[in-house]
């Protein structure tokens, strides 16, 4: 039996240093504080200074409003700020910090200074706090501005330093945190040194200027977003070509505050729907402007989450201002990926063809994808692969074909399941289309559902019927299906009933989202099988009708349509050497004879 405890109250330092824990996980975690900090003080030039990851000494200087020196010891006091004043202001927070906390909790943990001068001032002042205790204020000469020191991370901490990574990997987490911040404030000039080496400089100005420092050549890669309405989405957005491995590479600001939502990053994902292989993600940055009192920020100790009053409305524009952004992309998006052998180039297509950005260098996966991947060929869209001809099928499924003296495979499902997609959404986008699109079925089917199977249908009833469906309860557990879209009349009704129940969704679904997935649903189940044998004249009208379609080169579920061998990448593969180049029309520089 364990013998009862009398309750005592901590002491300060004890509860100073719990608190800190809430705040400061990592030097990653500091250098976030005292940037925010500067932002909110209006700051137009941020520098951070870094050595040993963080852990030896971090240093921010601001151009900001500066802090009257006065105020320094309540700068460092526990639930102090300037930045709310009453209980009814964390209704509508505009300020990146304001829980008063930053600066205590870093004071607790480290050996803080602190040099700032207001602009009323003829003098800066000098505060340092040593692990939670203040010394003497003293009067220094200093710029308008705030420039903090912090050294000694977690001195008095030794369990908190056994959990942090190496002084590399610390120091990438600040250069991948002050670019994504770089992206956010665009219009603020950020420089990292890390070990008295630059690593990062952005000028202040458009967000394409932070993009074109911080993604180099590849920024050429992302594409605006500009979607206005209630709620406002900017931003750029990576072509569909240009995809990554993982989720992280998006960066998601709500009213210029960097968060992680996962409705968001679903909208985002969306919108590429048909665009990209499986598992492969979009990267880039999404700017939402909403107003204040719409978005809770305080439901996180580190304010790393938010809350929408209206998440359908936000995940709505999201999708649909990113999708907007994808009409106008270059028909190239997603070409790169067909044109080689090398399981090394499916890693990250593009990755190392034109330099590595200084996001990508702080994200190590990123930079252990791009080892080894070759810049990538191929062509500039499906219609680039005219004429395509077809040379025969493999064993009832791979379709085998040649363009342009370049070896073409093509899955014949896929590449139907496009097909039929795309031609899907361009009659459901027409008013009045769904009559002539609709097959009656000879023989309705009859298909056993639950009770949410059947609230769903009624609630989409009207969707349904303008997508070609005939549908209606039969009974307290069944739907009996009359008719359905004229391209599925050849398949199974009632498994292509249970397929349109999930891909309905539920009311947080935007109406463009839930026609896409009803679109894949219903291609899916109208294209021709894998393992389908066609005879001649059908592989060439499947090839025919693939080149004249627009809109990537993925089927709906992400999977390719084609690869394309080029003769250099065969000639590559079988160690046969490459073609002379001629240097004009009368070179006798012809090729040998292999």
């Amino acid at each position: 039996m364990i013998a009862s405890a009398r309750i005592v109250r901590l002491s300060q330092v004890v509860a100073d240093a719990i608190a800190a824990g809430e705040v400061v996980e990592r030097p990653a975690s500091v250098v976030k504080e005292l940037v925010e900090n500067a932002l909110d003080a209006g700051a137009r030039r941020v520098d951070v200074s870094i050595h040993g990851g963080g852990l030896i000494d971090i240093e921010v200087s601001d151009d900001g409003a500066g802090i009257v020196a006065g105020d320094l010891e309540l700068a460092v006091a526990r639930h102090a700020t300037s930045k709310i004043t009453r209980s009814d202001d964390l209704a509508r927070v505009r300020t990146l910090g304001f829980r008063g906390e930053a600066l205590a909790s870093i004071a607790a943990v480290s050996d803080l200074t602190i040099v700032s001068r207001d602009a009323a001032s003829g003098a800066g002042a000098r505060l340092r706090v040593r692990f939670g205790e203040p010394g003497e204020r003293t009067p220094v000469a200093a710029p308008v501005g705030t420039r903090i020191t912090v050294g000694e991370l977690f001195a008095t901490t030794p369990a908190r330093l056994r959990f942090l990574r190496s002084a590399g990997a610390e120091s990438a987490a600040v250069l991948r945190l002050l670019g994504e911040l770089a992206l956010l404030h665009h219009d603020v000039a950020f420089s990292l040194r890390s070990d008295d080496r630059e690593q990062l400089r952005t000028p202040g100005g458009s967000l394409r200027d932070a993009l074109h420092a911080l993604y180099g050549p590849r920024a050429v890669d992302l594409l605006d977003i500009d979607g206005a309405g209630e709620v406002v989405v900017g931003g750029a957005v990576s072509a569909p070509h240009a995809h990554r491995g993982q989720r992280g590479a998006l960066v998601v600001g709500v009213n210029r505050r960097r968060i992680q939502h996962r409705g968001v990053q679903v909208a985002v994902e969306e919108a590429y729907r048909g665009l990209l292989p499986v598992n492969r993600y979009p990267h880039g940055v999404v700017l939402i402007v909403v107003d204040p009192a719409e978005v809770d920020v305080n439901v996180h100790p580190t304010k790393r989450e938010v809350r929408f009053r209206d998440e359908r409305r936000v995940f709505t524009a999201v999708q649909r201002a990113c999708w907007a952004a994808l009409q106008v992309s270059p028909l190239e998006s997603g070409a790169r990926m067909l044109s080689t052998f090398a399981p090394a180039a499916v890693a990250d297509y593009g990755a190392g063809a034109s330099g590595t950005s200084m996001l990508e260098l702080a994200d190590a996966g990123a930079v252990a994808a791009t080892a080894g991947a070759p810049a990538a060929g191929g062509i500039a869209s499906l219609s680039d692969l005219r004429p395509l001809r077809a040379v025969g099928q493999v064993g009832g499924r791979w379709l085998v074909a040649e363009s342009h003296g370049s070896l073409v495979i093509v899955d014949p499902h896929a590449a139907h399941e496009k097909s039929i997609y795309q031609e899907l959404l361009e009659r459901w986008s027409r008013p009045g289309s769904a009559v002539a699109d609709t097959q009656m079925l000879l023989i309705p089917a009859v298909v056993s559902v639950d009770a949410a199977g059947l609230e769903r249908v009624e609630r989409h009833r009207d969707f349904v019927a303008a997508c070609g469906f005939d549908i209606e309860p039969f009974g307290p557990d069944s739907l009996r299906c009359a008719a359905v879209p004229a391209a599925a009349s050849g398949g199974d009704a009632g498994r292509l009933v249970l397929a349109l129940l999930d891909a309905l969704g539920d009311d947080a679904v935007a109406v463009d989202v839930r026609t896409s997935r009803v679109a894949a649903t219903v291609a899916c189940h109208s294209a021709v099988r894998f393992g389908d044998r066609l005879d001649a004249e059908e592989q060439q009208r499947l090839l025919d009708r693939l080149v004249e379609t627009p809109g990537g080169v993925t089927c709906p579920h992400g999977r390719p349509t084609v690869v394309v061998l080029d003769d250099p990448t065969l000639r590559r593969t079988f160690g046969r050497p490459s073609l002379p180049v001629l240097r004009s029309r009368t070179s006798t520089n012809l090729p040998s004879k292999e």
